[in-house]
């Protein structure tokens, strides 16, 4: 478990990490040591960046990556209003800036910098869509996934598939915000993608409830599908079925 001590060094302004760290002591102890190849998806200040690289990082061989725009999301600029900016995670006015959003990349920078494992991490400054799809492209697995990026539910979905696709079997998937209620409207709400998730990928998960996240296993696949014998409930309306 880590010295609140060795904490004590990094500078935040908004220490959301600090509530699951606990959890997280416990549920990483079986990967201290190992070799990990760790995707972070959303960093922010690098609370938990500067986690991983001082408890999940010892090994020579591990190496992380870390995907953020450093521009916020719509949760930090929305100013009463819920609806969804189409260009968002492209930028915004900082004239309203309670987040600080225009020093924040300065921020993980010199948060970051105080790991000694810093030499491990890749930053890859760039929207969650086109930096996993060119991860994907180049062939990147990895064996632990931390989505916390965009809050908007849409996003966690792409974020969670796309990612899913180069997790290895056996490999954890962790959501952030499982519980967060930020919009008024649940369709923007993460937990309506991660719930949509789950149970598309039902049969090669497991899956552990905490108190505002969710932590993924992938595991062999356990259901098979099974090719449904009655040509008349190839769809689902009854009775109108076509020739598939």
């Amino acid at each position: 478990m880590e010295a609140e001590d060795q904490r004590s060094r990094f500078t935040f302004q908004h220490d959301w990490f600090e509530l699951v760290r606990p959890e997280w002591e416990k549920r990483t102890a079986h990967l201290r040591g190992t070799e990990l190849r760790v995707l972070e998806i959303g960093s922010f200040e690098g609370c938990s960046t500067t986690w991983i690289l001082d408890n999940l990082m010892s090994h020579p061989q591990s190496v992380m990556i870390a995907i953020d725009t450093f521009k916020g999301g719509m949760e930090h600029r929305c100013q009463g209003d819920h609806g969804v900016d189409q260009g968002a995670d492209q930028g915004a006015d900082q004239g309203a800036d309670p987040y600080q959003l225009s020093t924040l990349k300065g921020r993980f920078d010199g948060n970051v910098a105080k790991c000694q494992q810093v030499a491990k991490l890749r930053v890859m400054q760039m929207r969650s869509a086109d930096a996993l799809i060119r991860l994907r492209q180049d062939g990147s697995r990895f064996d632990f996934i931390y989505i916390d990026a965009s809050h908007v539910a849409i996003d966690v979905l792409h974020d969670a598939v796309v990612s899913w696709h180069m997790l290895e079997e056996g490999g954890t998937l962790v959501f952030d915000d499982y519980s967060w209620r930020g919009f008024i409207e649940d369709c923007y709400n993460p937990r309506m993608a991660i719930k949509a998730f789950v149970k598309c990928a039902k049969p090669e998960v497991e899956c552990a409830e905490t108190e505002s996240q969710l932590w993924v296993k992938r595991i062999r696949n356990c259901i098979s599908a099974t090719p449904n014998p009655d040509a008349t409930l190839y769809y689902w309306e009854k009775g109108v079925a076509k020739r598939p």
